[in-house]
């Protein structure tokens, strides 16, 4: 019995075994500026072959580290010889491919029982490192062409024992191996910046809906007031602690600190900020300045990295009709500041450094809003934003582009509110100077004193939240569906990838 249950035993780890993800690693190394020591090569562009889209770049930490996640189990490589490649400045490398038998032996499970490793071991380059590394933004970009390359398909190549890519994918790899890093030399100016995933002068319009963990609640603020200094200062004079200082951010790419105080019993003043950070990479046209109009010398496009930074502080007073009718407004100064290209100038055989312009924009705007109960279980509450119709730039642009677009600030919130015992339901509305932008609702509960649980979803964007706080602090998942992009700083895991929220909320 005890010999049955023992191989029942290794059956089933060895099931487990042949079911988990596998993950190609290894370590490039180049010479160093001693001729007898080597190290790891960084900006090396590493390829699966059978799996493109898996394709990866040694690292700085430790340098020259690769991980292929291959996204394969072990059960369906086993067996088979898989090909990997590697793009770098070397034109004539003898080391650019390795050759690699997948078997079950192989597998080193040092680190995670729950995946399969295969090391490449001993991949050295003959050449100096500073004649191998390719700059960043080139690898970048190199990185970009081969990971839009489509893959093997599995169910063609049952009975094959190699892997070694498609056809057209080959080309592609003698072509960028062949080509070095940069051929030609000269000043290449800016003429298109190709479409991104940034979304530019629309900050203040998703803030209110999409990054807050007070989602349908804003427009009519009752219970958590954390947030009324920006969409909604009349119900600021309605709070039943007189003084309040709040904050909410991600630690990564969006902050919210404001804070508000009565003056009297009937005005209170706030004051409060919204700092957002976006990145991302994006393909740019340029051309030879020296021959402008040679269709031999074809314009060049480079992955470059943009960043777009947008804030705004807001001093909020209100002031107190009567127990059932609140008046507010916010004066407010916002800004906008981010990079564009500019030119690229190239050194034939060695790299290229590109140049970029910085584009400021700062505007002042005031906003009206009010709050009314109609009796004790409904209030209203509304907010008319950015009166003066402030327009920030809608896209990056380059520096000669004559239609440069721009987003108008002008808005409009309407929100509900319904208390109902422990639980509030709440519902926001935003309306564009040109159309409607979004709706949300939300609910929160009391579960015990001194406790709030909350959570809502926006229709068009389909983000939402749920947030919990107790006494003075609160912790908050925010899901934008990607609303924010930085992919310059993007985390391994898309829980931790600015999606989780913190913060206080002190009354007193």
């Amino acid at each position: 019995m005890k010999i049955i249950i023992c191989i029942a035993v290794i059956l089933l780890q060895y099931e487990n075994a042949f079911n988990q993800p596998l993950v190609i690693k290894g370590r490039v190394r180049c010479m160093n500026k001693n001729a007898n020591s080597s190290k790891g090569a960084e900006n090396i562009v590493v390829v699966p072959t059978f799996m493109p889209s898996k394709s990866s770049m040694t690292a700085s930490a430790p340098p020259g580290y690769f991980e292929v996640k291959t996204g394969m189990t072990l059960q369906q490589l086993q067996d088979k010889q898989v090909n990997v490649y590697l793009i770098s400045r070397c034109t004539d490398c003898k080391e650019l491919v390795k050759r690699i038998f997948i078997s079950e032996d192989q597998d080193r499970q040092n680190r995670d029982n729950k995946v399969c490793y295969v090391t490449i071991k001993d991949w050295k380059m003959s050449k100096a490192c500073n004649d191998v590394e390719l700059p960043p933004y080139r690898a970048d970009s190199m990185l970009r062409v081969v990971m839009k390359q489509p893959g093997q398909s599995m169910k063609e190549i049952t009975n094959a024992t190699a892997l070694t890519g498609s056809p057209a994918l080959l080309n592609l790899l003698t072509t960028l191996a062949t080509a070095g890093t940069y051929a030609p030399g000269g000043t290449f100016q800016a003429q298109k910046l190709l479409s991104g995933n940034v979304i530019y002068g629309r900050f203040l319009f998703a803030s209110s809906l999409y990054h807050t963990n007070n989602m349908g609640f804003n427009f009519s603020p009752y219970r958590d007031l954390s947030e009324s200094v920006f969409w909604n200062p009349s119900a600021i004079v309605t709070s039943k602690k007189p003084n309040n200082v709040s904050l909410l951010t991600n630690i990564k790419n969006n902050v919210k600190l404001n804070g508000f105080f009565k003056l009297t019993d009937k005005i209170s003043l706030g004051l409060g900020g919204i700092v957002t950070i976006q990145d991302e990479f994006r393909d740019v046209i340029y051309y030879n300045v020296n021959n402008p109009d040679d269709p031999s010398d074809r314009p060049l496009i480079d992955s470059t990295i943009r960043k777009l930074k947008e804030f705004a502080v807001f001093v909020s007073p209100s002031y107190k009709v009567d127990n059932k009718f609140s008046l507010g407004f916010s004066v407010k100064s916002i800004w906008q500041d981010f990079d564009i290209p500019d030119s690229l100038q190239l050194i034939p055989d060695t790299r290229g450094e590109f140049f970029d312009s910085t584009i400021k924009r700062q505007k002042f705007d005031l906003d009206f809003s009010l709050t009314y109960k109609v009796n004790k279980s409904f209030q209203v509450g509304l907010n008319v934003m950015n009166l003066a119709g402030t327009k920030l730039y809608a896209d990056a642009f380059v520096p000669d582009e004559k239609n440069i677009p721009f987003q108008n600030q002008r808005s409009f919130g309407l929100g509900l509110c319904y208390k109902w015992q422990r639980f509030n339901f709440g519902a926001d509305v935003l309306f564009t100077q040109d159309d409607f932008y979004d709706a949300a609702i939300g609910i929160n509960y009391v579960p015990f004193n001194d406790a709030l649980i909350s959570a809502g979803i926006a229709f068009n964007q389909m983000s939402y939240s749920a947030s919990f706080r107790i006494k003075h602090f609160r912790i908050a998942y925010v899901n934008d569906n990607d609303y924010m992009v930085n992919e310059r700083r993007k985390g391994k895991s898309g829980i931790l990838n600015g999606k989780i929220y913190g913060g206080f909320s002190f009354n007193f």
